[in-house]
């Protein structure tokens, strides 16, 4: 039995299963067909017929057909494949960050260990296979795949045997993702949980696209970091800035025109990263830690292949 922890605790998990059963009637007599493969033998739904070739497996002989015609014919079916399905958590200190003062809540790393418990939970109701990728500068050791329902313990005691971020854990997305790419056997679907705060972070993207994961991008901010119209009473006059991860400081004259770079700035990143992402087609959702888990989780699953 899991022990309960503040993230994962009683009325989470209640949520869960609501969540669950409401995707499942969203989602419910909506087609499988980008998981299905043609296989030979015993499944689902029958598909069509081929001819034997010698080799075949002849329990996979339809007799009866060869008692009226004469012919040797293999059957084939329609199998649903279980989905890999990977979560790439970003760990490192830009999402510990909240705004100074700011009041006690989930900070973004918090978000997405939520949001990945949450998406794990459906995968594995689903008899999907999961596993889970904590990375910063460089990928962290996994879970391993698990399959089933009842494995959801072993996903919630693992994200909540991560570590805290370090202070000084800067976010690389590239190395981390090739460390990733290398230790998959097979492909599937990755979900990215992250504030995306890298300058690389669409050769990144891209590079998954290149090794033919599907990908969907989840990035998680702060509220002040989408919209610092509350710091700006505090920035007044000369200020320091330093940067999260790498400890770099910036001194600056803090005023409207301060604000009015920072919201163009900002806006350059996220356009610039989301026409990228389009380009790979890639679903990217922006999303703050104001936002209700559940209510981001069903816009995610509406473009995902999770639950289609």
């Amino acid at each position: 039995m899991v022990e309960e922890s503040p993230l994962f605790d009683s009325s989470f998990l209640a949520k869960l299963e609501q969540l669950h059963l409401l995707a499942r009637r969203i989602f419910r007599g909506q087609q499988h067909a980008e998981r299905r493969s043609r296989q030979t033998g015993t499944s689902l739904e029958f598909a069509d017929y081929r001819n034997y070739t010698p080799g075949d497996d002849l329990r996979s002989v339809d007799w009866n057909v060869y008692g009226r015609l004469d012919r040797l014919f293999v059957k084939l079916f329609e199998a649903e494949e279980d989905l890999h399905v990977s979560f790439l958590i970003d760990r490192s200190a830009s999402m510990l960050w909240r705004p100074e003062g700011a009041a006690e809540g989930w900070c973004k790393a918090d978000h997405a260990l939520r949001v990945a418990a949450a998406l794990s939970y459906i995968a594995l109701s689903n008899l999907d296979r999961v596993n889970l990728f904590p990375f910063e500068a460089m990928l962290g050791e996994d879970l391993g795949f698990v399959r089933g329902k009842g494995q959801f313990h072993a996903v919630l005691d693992f994200l909540k045997r991560l570590p805290t971020p370090r202070p000084d854990g800067q976010t690389r997305l590239e190395p981390a993702f090739r460390t990733f790419a290398h230790r998959m056997k097979r492909r599937g679907l990755v979900f990215v949980l992250s504030d995306l705060f890298d300058p690389e972070a669409a050769e990144a993207l891209a590079y998954l696209r290149q090794q033919r994961f599907d990908v969907v991008v989840l990035q998680i901010l702060d509220p002040a970091e989408a919209e610092p119209t509350l710091l700006a009473e505090a920035l007044r006059g000369d200020v320091r800035l330093r940067d999260t991860e790498s400890g770099a400081t910036l001194d600056a004259v803090a005023d409207g025109s301060l604000l009015a770079a920072y919201h163009d700035a900002f806006a350059r990143f996220h356009t610039t990263l989301e026409a990228r992402c389009r380009s790979l087609g890639i679903p990217m959702l922006q999303t703050t830690t104001a936002i209700p888990f559940e209510e981001l989780l069903l816009r995610v699953l509406r473009n995902s292949r999770l639950l289609k």
